[in-house]
């Protein structure tokens, strides 16, 4: 447990007046109460459910820093276990996914089974003559495992909400990409992982809320993207658009028109997920998700979803200055096979680990950790203060708290509200007081 005090905490980051301390993103000592008491309890996106098809089926991953192994059961349910032998703390799996049978320890070869239970320790009858227990030296479990739509969540935490309640009204915008096709959603290949040097809240903040940094961050890509000959008046990406924001902390910008699919999926995939698709979508979630055409999601902490382009990632933070991005992409299972095929070939041309748009983020993203490096640039607080910052009243096609405009901070706010909750609350109960406080009617946003 880190030596931060909680009013420590609370003097860095005061979102109600959007003020914000660099600190946040470079105190050794709030990385290590992040790992104890965000990723020891918040619900955690671990990975889609088609990455662990069959029984036996494993997937080697992150929550915090902690290595755990994702594994389907016989009956079809999912557990998560800790990678770590109980009985020296050798990590149990190296492979980053397969299938086993029995998960057996390469240092001392003690094995459990697939549900974590202790099956075998050798020369049992000689090393522990008076007997041993082995039902107390089961691998240490997720408390909770649940999926949604396709994607596998976990939480270390008994006490946490259900999974549904701590996706709250993002579930609703979830369904936008997850329940918009019929025959759901396939997962195309494997898991891809690259390195970034920035701090995870730099990331994942960017797909909570900003729909900004575009015209400027990602001009190169946009050019680069545009066909020989083709007309770039209309290159401007569009005012209009919407910000979500939710007490749990995720959020989303999202826009209903403009030229970003064009730009990066292509003709043939826009056709499809605008025109081939759209009276189905709208029998199938309604017309407001219908209409959505782009938008990025942050469920927190570091689960993503980038609407469109079908692109799942988790941001999982190395240390405190070092993220792993970690990216699947999905395509609509009942698209032709040509459609499926670019819609994940250009989705990763523009996210993937060398995409065009990721390459300039991961740019941005690593330049705001340097410039914390030295004493002055940790100093100066930033301005967390976009949008309107007045609850207007709901939304008459939307749930939750949604702006009228993409362009806000609203959805920053609201993540950096949730964080600090979570990093100074001992309970679920306390965060849930602090959250309805904050939301009570006329509250900032």
């Amino acid at each position: 447990m880190s030596d931060m005090r909680f009013g420590d905490v609370r003097s860095l980051c005061d979102m109600n007046e959007g003020v914000l301390s660099p600190l946040v993103f470079t105190d050794e000592a709030i990385y290590q109460l992040e790992l104890d008491r965000i990723f020891g309890r918040a619900w955690v996106l671990l990975c889609p459910a088609g990455q662990i098809p069959a029984p036996g089926d494993f997937f080697n991953t992150y929550v915090g820093a902690d290595r755990v192994i994702v594994v389907r059961q016989k009956d079809g349910s999912v557990k998560a276990l800790l990678n770590q032998c109980r009985h020296r703390g050798n990590e149990l799996i190296r492979q980053d996914s397969g299938n086993v049978k029995a998960i057996t320890c390469t240092y001392h070869g003690w094995s459990w089974d697939t549900a974590g239970s202790l099956r075998s320790v050798p020369y049992e009858d000689i090393v522990f003559p008076e007997g041993f227990d082995k039902s107390a030296w089961g691998c240490v479990q997720m408390a909770q495992v649940d999926t949604y739509k396709g994607l596998v969540f976990g939480t270390w935490d008994p006490s946490a909400p259900t999974l549904i309640d701590y996706l709250g009204d993002a579930a609703w915008y979830l369904d936008t990409p997850l329940d918009r096709f019929e025959g759901g959603m396939e997962l195309m290949g494997g898991v891809n992982k690259w390195i970034v040097k920035a701090n995870w809240k730099i990331i994942a903040e960017q797909f909570v809320n900003d729909m900004l940094h575009p015209e400027m961050t990602h001009i190169s890509a946009l050019i680069a993207s545009v066909p020989p000959g083709a007309d770039m008046s209309n290159m401007q990406l569009p005012v209009t658009g919407r910000q979500f924001t939710s007490p749990q902390g995720h959020g989303m910008g999202l826009w209903t028109d403009g030229p970003i699919l064009d730009l990066t999926l292509g003709e043939r995939v826009k056709h499809y997920l605008v025109d081939d698709s759209y009276a189905a979508a709208v029998a199938r979630v309604g017309k407001a998700r219908a209409d959505v055409q782009a938008a990025h999601m942050t469920l927190f902490p570091t689960g993503v979803v980038l609407f469109g382009f079908n692109h799942i990632r988790v941001i999982h933070p190395v240390s405190v200055d070092e993220s792993e991005i970690w990216t699947w992409q999905l395509s609509p299972a009942a698209a032709p096979p040509e459609v499926k095929q670019l819609w994940a070939k250009n989705s990763q041309r523009a996210f993937g680990a060398g995409g065009l748009f990721e390459t300039e983020d991961s740019a941005v993203w690593s330049g705001i950790q340097r410039t914390m490096k030295g004493a002055i640039g940790r100093r100066h607080p930033f301005a967390v203060q976009m949008g309107d910052r007045v609850n207007r009243g709901p939304d008459p096609d939307y749930p939750g708290r949604v702006t009228q405009r993409a362009y806000s901070e609203v959805a920053a706010r609201g993540f950096y509200h949730r964080w600090l909750e979570m990093l100074t609350s001992e309970n679920w109960r306390e965060m849930d007081r602090a959250a309805q406080a904050r939301y009570a009617e006329g509250g900032h946003q």
